[in-house]
This record gives structure tokens, C-alpha cells and sequence, in this order.
């Protein structure tokens, strides 16, 4: 891993970044008459975690594909800058609390006010618009009482509280959740009353079947759809991990919840691509692509509705903050660049650490020519030309993970390794390297996040803004 301290070297990463996206229109009549109209159905879409650097990474390796980021497309663009109330770097609490109410939030807190009085406490654009009688629809790929979606509906001092969390979601009364199960359903010993129980004694229809939502013949129920296969967090998989049978895209969540959603009130959906987030915590460039690819489906249902409706719908995309310190270009590649190396990566680090934790588990004596072929069979489609330092690097890892002998480097192990499994995050560095993408971290930055725009009032998104403003313009463009 290679550790760039300049943020010289970052600041012009990012403005050389800002330079990249296309700002064209897609649609000569879409922004006709846009500043006049108000918005009746409203889409936010939140890559969390998702740096203008990782847009660009996505856009220049699908569009050597053969395809494209389309939401990098949209008339709009602007930058939007992060901070919390009590530091600089913020978390996801923090930040979805500060998109949703329009105030900045302390970090590790969910929309949670205490300074303000009961009578003028912040409340989320999506309470406010439910007031206002539009339906209300929440989608992630995480679990549902996770920090960002939270926010929009619940208040917490604490985000790790997740049974607390997810006790208010029911008691929101939106018309539809999609997508992650709900973490901690019965609470952190499993000993609580279920969740998932709670939300059908509110009056929610809960299934995992997508059948259930083809008959929409009650009009006014509410839908909590979740995801048939969970990963440890109540999480939907990976997309560079999903087989066949591990249940829905995020595309379908949003297409199914824009059926349940549609009425002559209009309504608000946010959708968040959460995993985006946790991929740029392990530093896994191959699964943050994919992640926003997958976010960038789901984005491309929601512009079908707005080719039907398009002086009547608004589309942002935007982040609640930058994780990774991702750059395009690293020390060791110097000018050179092949991200497409990137595909071919079969699977994300996290699952890759599964299968060196199984192999563990499964033997009593180790080899590292296990590891490389463990590699070669689950981790690459084609074996990259390792360097002796690659060499060096993996046997490091190994023996660290096997056998408990510390690195060579003074560094702590967490810093050179991360969260994950040290030997999954060397053959991760290894190939990220070679693309010539680099990190700066395994944890959140202060990086200013992008804002991508389209439809009625999109230009009220180029430019530069802080996350508190994005609910400010929407009460204006609504005129409430």
C-alpha cells in the first residue's frame, strides 16, 4: 500500500476529477420550463461513501466496456462538502442526518438535535414530505436501520443502537422499505420482540418474494420488501458476489418501489447504494465499481419514470461522504494506468477472506503455494505478473495471519492491512496497484463528494453546496 501524505497531490486529483464528467444535456426538452414547475416525484439517490474519484473509476471502466455510468451524464454537476457539527471527517450518521434534516449532526448520531427545542427540532425532508401527503419510499443495499437510510426516519443518539433504530421505521408510516434486512431484528442477544413482527402489526406487508408486489390491489398498504438472502449485517450481497439465487437488484427494489409509490400526490424516494462505502473501507477498487454500477441500474429505472414525467420529476445523486482517500493514479504506476485490469477480480476481498478463513479453519498445516492457488482458483479470472515485492508482500501477510509474525515495517498491521483478512487485502492492493488506482485510507476523508443532477430544478444542484442545503432547496423547489 502506498500512503500519499500530500494533499497537494489530492487537490489536484480532485480537481483534474471535477474535469472528467460530461455535463451535456441528455434530452434537449428535459430542462424546459424546469426552473417554473415544481417537482411532484422526487428521487435522491446517495452513493455512500462514493468520492467524485470513484465515479470517475467507475465511468472510465465502463466505458471501456463498451457502457457508461449514466448518471455522470446528467446536466448538472456539482460538489458538496461534508463536514459534521464536531469534526471535520464525518461518519454516515452524521452526514445522512445533515442531507435528511438540513443540520449539521454530531458524529456517530442519527438526526439527533438535543440543542434545539422540542418545539423546533429539525425534521427529515421525507417526514415532511409524507406531511405534505406524498408517499414515502426508502431503498438500501445495508440493512435498513443502518445510519444513512435511518436518518430519514428515525433519531437516535447513538447509530449502533440498531434495535432501537429499526423500532421506528413502522412507526413512520412510509409506504415502502426496500432492499436490507433489519440488523439486530431482535435485538442485540436475540432476545427482544421481532421487528419484522412489529412491522406487520403496523400495517406493513413484509415479504421477500417479488411476486407479492405484481397485484398492488390494496391501495393505501404499506410495503416493507426486503431481500431474501442476508449477509451477516442484514446486508444484500456484494454485486460482484451475486449469484443466480441470491435474490434481487437494487434496479428491481426501485422499480417495484415506484409501483408502490406512484400517485397524484407524487412522492419521495431515497435510495442508497451503501456498499459502495463499505468496499472503499477494504480498499477493494473491483467491488466499488461494481457497486456503483449497480447503484447506476437502479438510477437508470428511475430515468425511465422521468422520460415519462419530465417536467414533473427531479433526480440528484450525490454521497454522504468520501471513504478510501481513492486517487486515479499511484506511486509505483507513475502515469500509467490500466483499470480494466480491475475485471479480472471475481470476487470482492471480503468474500475472498471467507475463503482463506475456511481454508484455516479446514487444515492444520499451512502453505503459502496453498494461498497462491487459492488466489488463482477464487480471487483472479487471470493471474497479474507479480513483482518480487508482491512476493515479499503476500508471505508477509501470511505469515502474519498463520502464523502471528509481525510485518517487517514499523507500521502498525491494521494500517497496512485494514479490516480485512491480511492476505485477501494484499491480493486486493496487489491488483488495485497494477490498475494504478491508490488509497489513503481505510476510513472516511473530509473530500468534498460529488452532486449529479436532472430534471425539474436539477440546476439548482450545479455548483458548490453543503449538505445541509440539499433539504433547504428542496423545500424551495416544493414551496412549502
Amino acid at each position: 500500500m502506498k500512503y500519499f501524505k500530500s494533499v497537494f497531490v489530492i487537490s489536484i486529483v480532485l480537481v483534474l476529477s471535477l474535469l472528467s464528467f460530461s455535463c451535456k444535456t441528455l434530452n434537449n426538452k428535459e430542462n424546459v420550463g424546469a426552473d417554473k414547475k415544481k417537482p411532484k416525484y422526487i428521487f435522491l439517490f446517495i452513493g455512500d461513501g462514493m468520492g467524485i474519484n470513484h465515479a470517475s473509476l467507475a465511468k472510465y471502466f465502463y466505458k471501456e466496456k463498451g457502457d457508461d455510468i449514466s448518471f455522470t451524464n446528467f446536466p448538472y454537476f456539482g460538489v458538496c462538502t461534508t463536514t459534521s457539527k464536531n469534526s471535520v471527517i464525518t461518519d454516515s450518521g452524521a452526514a445522512g442526518s445533515a442531507i435528511a434534516c438540513g443540520e449539521k449532526a454530531n458524529f456517530g448520531s442519527i438526526s439527533y438535535y438535543p440543542w434545539f427545542s422540542k418545539d423546533s427540532l429539525p425534521l427529515s425532508f421525507a417526514k415532511i414530505a409524507h406531511e405534505n401527503g406524498k408517499k414515502v419510499g426508502i431503498i438500501t443495499t445495508v440493512s435498513l436501520n443502518h445510519a444513512t437510510p435511518a436518518a430519514f426516519y428515525a433519531q437516535s443518539s447513538d447509530r449502533n443502537l440498531y434495535y432501537e433504530i429499526g423500532s421506528q421505521l413502522p412507526e413512520s408510516g412510509f409506504e415502502f422499505f426496500g432492499g436490507g434486512g433489519l440488523k439486530h431484528a431482535k435485538g442485540k442477544e436475540n432476545t427482544q420482540p421481532d421487528l419484522y413482527e412489529k412491522a406487520k402489526s403496523n400495517n406493513y406487508i413484509v415479504s421477500s418474494n417479488i411476486k407479492d408486489f405484481e397485484k398492488l390491489d390494496k391501495k393505501n398498504a404499506k410495503y416493507m420488501f426486503v431481500n431474501p438472502k442476508f449477509g451477516l449485517d442484514s446486508d444484500m450481497p456484494y454485486f460482484i458476489d451475486k449469484k443466480s439465487d441470491d435474490g434481487y437488484s437494487l434496479a428491481q427494489f426501485v422499480k417495484t418501489g415506484i409501483k408502490v409509490l406512484e400517485n397524484p400526490n407524487g412522492f419521495f424516494m431515497m435510495v442508497e447504494g451503501g456498499k459502495i462505502d463499505w468496499a472503499a473501507h477494504s480498499n477493494d477498487g473491483a467491488t466499488i465499481v461494481k457497486e456503483i454500477y449497480d447503484m447506476d441500474l437502479a438510477i437508470r429505472e428511475a430515468y425511465k419514470f422521468y422520460e415519462k414525467y419530465p417536467e414533473e420529476t427531479l433526480i440528484f445523486v450525490t454521497a454522504d461522504h468520501e471513504t478510501g482517500g481513492l486517487s486515479l493514479g499511484n506511486a509505483q504506476m507513475a502515469y500509467e494506468s490500466n483499470f480494466m485490469l480491475l475485471d479480472n477480480q471475481k470476487i470482492s476481498i471480503t468474500n475472498f477472506s471467507e475463503k482463506i478463513k475456511d481454508y484455516k479453519e479446514n487444515n492444520t498445516k499451512y502453505s503459502v503455494d496453498d494461498i497462491w492457488k487459492l488466489a488463482d482458483e477464487y480471487f483472479f479470472t487471470e493471474t497479474p505478473i507479480y513483482t518480487a515485492s508482491d512476493s515479499t508482500r503476500v508471505l508477509e501477510a501470511f505469515n502474519y495471519y498463520f502464523y502471528e509474525k509481525s510485518p517487517t515495517t514499523s507500521l502498525e498491521p491494521i494500517i497496512i492491512y485494514g479490516a480485512e483478512n491480511p492476505v485477501a487485502s494484499i491480493f486486493g492492493n496487489i491488483m488495485c496497484t497494477k490498475a494504478g488506482v491508490g488509497f489513503t485510507t481505510w476510513a472516511h476523508t473530509a473530500a468534498a463528494v460529488p452532486v449529479f443532477a436532472v430534471g425539474v430544478g436539477a440546476d439548482r444542484f450545479g455548483g458548490a453546496i453543503d449538505n445541509t442545503e440539499i433539504k433547504k432547496i428542496l423545500l424551495e423547489l416544493v414551496e412549502w
